[in-house]
């Protein structure tokens, strides 16, 4: 049963894609890839946002603001989240993620040498790291990392998601992929979105914008380098959660790190959450039954303008966490130490009651954060 309402469908891509088999191309961008999932899953989607004063004022209920006003300076978003900036995910081999990730239209940090993480540009803003065994030997018997939910990428046109499309087709012939999970799914003309599976069984849907998200830069901010990138960045996560949590897991975000909720129509128990400059991104939560909402070592980075806020309110429910694996980047376990790193972790998003709901590793960021991306704050 999809909860999600055409419009929010049409502004950022449906809702994500299981895949269930191949099925037999068709159109230029198709090349025999998972089939849409169908039902059996209860889909309920929430999200956390970032309040950006007065961007939405006089929208129809249900839609998103993807172009138009955003303010000049990000000091008006006091509360929320300012950017879901990073995906972490451990892949077998850097060079099979270099190539999928360029595929993608992401282009490398050329900064970094190989040797080091591989950081990914996903548009002016956005980026995946991908860490392999190569490059840190904390993880060399862990193996590859697969989101647990669906991963947006944006496009401005057609033309530049058939692009991609194409080279990604290019990558599936070739033979040191033969042996890796990288599935086309089938066009979607009506939604203008493409599902891939990736190399080490992410899922990933890619869009088309309704209009150029300026919001995702360069106009809000780029990173060095980040010009040659060929999408526009990653726009939505969809993460899956236990049955009965979503709702609850967007008064979390509400309350502890101030994002707003709304309603969606359309959906029954819904609210939406919305994150990021001019409000472009969505962390969306997606009820699906058997689902354990245990995490599988990925985190995902924000920034947050309230951080001091954010870090007491955390603390005084227990949930500031150090994550061992990264104590050479931060070990906050006081504001202080928060405040020198411009950095802590939490992984448990829990009710009212304290009761955990599910788990995911946040690295939050403060503004003062060296790698922080954004102008005009």
């Amino acid at each position: 049963m999809w909860c999600q309402p055409r419009s929010l469908a049409t502004a950022v891509g449906a809702a994500p894609v299981r895949p269930r088999g191949t099925v037999r191309p068709r159109g230029p961008h198709e090349s025999g890839a998972p089939d849409r999932a169908g039902g059996g899953r209860r889909w309920c989607h929430y999200a956390a946002a970032g309040v950006l004063a007065g961007l939405v004022r006089g929208q129809r209920p249900g839609h998103r603001a993807r172009t138009g006003a955003v303010v000049s300076s990000m000091a008006a978003q006091d509360m929320g989240i300012l950017l879901i900036e990073h995906l972490n995910l451990n892949v077998s081999s850097t060079e099979i993620a270099v190539e999928f990730y360029e595929a993608l239209g992401c282009c490398r940090d050329e900064r970094r040498p190989l040797t080091k993480t591989l950081h990914s540009n996903c548009g002016a803003l956005t980026q995946f790291h991908t860490p392999s065994p190569e490059n840190e030997a904390y993880i060399a018997d862990a193996g590859p990392q697969r989101w647990r939910g669906t991963i947006h990428v944006a496009y401005d046109s057609p033309a530049m998601l058939e692009a991609a499309a194409q080279r990604l087709r290019t990558l599936q012939a070739e033979e040191r992929f033969a042996s890796t999970d990288l599935t086309l799914g089938e066009w979607q003309e009506d939604l203008q979105e493409l599902s891939v599976l990736g190399p080490y069984g992410n899922r990933f849907l890619l869009h088309v914008a309704p209009a150029k998200l300026d919001a995702l830069g360069p106009r809000c901010g780029a990173r060095p380098g980040s010009e040659k990138s060929r999408c526009l960045g990653m726009d939505a996560l969809t993460l899956e959660v236990p049955v009965g949590t979503a709702k609850k897991a967007a008064l979390f975000y509400k309350e502890v790190l101030g994002c707003a909720v709304r309603d969606v129509d359309g959906c029954a128990d819904g609210c939406a959450v919305l994150a990021g400059p001019g409000l472009a991104q969505e962390l969306r939560f997606q009820e699906v039954e058997g689902c354990s909402g245990k995490e599988v070592g990925e985190h995902m980075a924000i920034y947050v303008n309230d951080f001091e806020g954010c870090f007491q309110r955390l603390l005084e429910r227990g949930l500031v966490w150090v994550n061992p694996r990264f104590v050479h980047l931060d070990k906050s376990t006081t504001l202080e130490e928060a405040l020198h790193y411009s950095c802590f972790r939490f992984k448990d998003v829990v009710d009212e009651t304290g009761s955990k709901l599910f788990e995911l590793e946040h690295e939050v960021r403060s503004t003062s954060h060296k790698s922080w991306p954004l102008a005009g704050a």
